[in-house]
């Protein structure tokens, strides 16, 4: 199903107006939505980061916050599981950079079954079986201006995920800074262990802020071993690490069981927190 402004509209119609922002300049942001039992359990995560960019891009998103409310209400109450991608543009504009004063936003939301790639691996039951990763040539740019939204621009992800074929070959494929520092995955955060703490990369410059990163960083809060973000971190240090994960709002968080050719070791904590942020879905 698809929505443009929350009216349900054709897919096969013609629903971007040529002269929306989004189509010419990437002049919006997008959430990639998990949708259970006519919820979306973390929606407090992805308006947190909808915030952000109504700061820093300046988006007038008032009132879409306010029609986002009754859209849930009215077209997600009966979905049992699925996922929706919401995308919302600063809107139609005249020729040129210059943003229109005051922009009228246009948002759109495909509904979608969940990923068969993410429902197959739900029904796993073997704790050991990891995600296979690849290291991308492509940077990331670096613009800390935009740093952890979710904008339109996603160049540097097309360019880093045509650098391997299908699922078959690898799962994911982790990206750098242009100093060479490790980042994230081209859909992903990546965390790693050292013993039994946990470490994530500084994203102050570039890369997106996920959801599920958040909520990982928010649970360990109040442990004995809250999350510690750093920066400079190498591929090497990722390599001899005693475990790593990753993390994206639909599939979760996931074990890493090789990247490229080097083994990685399975954590039974890694296990034990996906299971506790899986309780989002029980």
């Amino acid at each position: 199903m698809l929505f443009l402004n929350g009216e349900l509209v054709d897919s096969q119609d013609q629903i971007i107006n040529f002269q929306d922002r989004a189509f010419h300049y990437g002049d919006g942001v997008f959430e990639t939505l998990r949708i259970h039992r006519g919820e979306i359990p973390t929606w407090p995560f992805h308006f947190e980061r909808l915030l952000s960019a109504q700061k820093k891009l300046k988006l007038p998103l008032e009132n879409f916050f306010s029609d986002w409310k009754q859209f849930v209400d009215t077209h997600l109450h009966n979905i049992k599981s699925g996922c929706a991608k919401l995308v919302i543009s600063r809107g139609i504009g005249p020729r040129g950079y210059r943003p229109p004063d005051p922009a009228t936003i246009n948002w759109w939301v495909q509904i979608s079954d969940l990923p068969e790639s993410i429902v197959c691996n739900e029904r796993k039951t073997n704790e050991q079986e990891g995600k296979q990763l690849t290291v991308c040539s492509h940077r990331l740019s670096r613009q800390p201006a935009f740093a952890g939204l979710k904008h339109l621009n996603r160049l540097d992800q097309v360019i880093a995920r045509s650098e391997w074929g299908d699922l078959s070959e690898f799962d994911e494929g982790i990206m750098f800074n242009l100093d060479g520092h490790v980042i994230e995955g081209t859909m992903s955060n990546i965390f790693w262990l050292e013993g039994q703490q946990i470490y994530t990369p500084n994203l102050s410059f570039e890369g997106v802020d996920g959801c599920v990163r958040r909520w990982i960083i928010k649970h360990k809060l109040a442990s004995h071993n809250p999350v510690k973000i750093l920066e400079a971190v190498s591929l090497n240090r990722i390599l001899s690490a005693d475990a790593v994960f990753i993390s994206n709002s639909l599939s979760g968080i996931q074990s890493v069981a090789r990247i490229q050719d080097a083994s990685i070791p399975i954590s039974t904590l890694v296990s034990k927190l996906a299971i506790e942020f899986n309780g989002y879905y029980a």
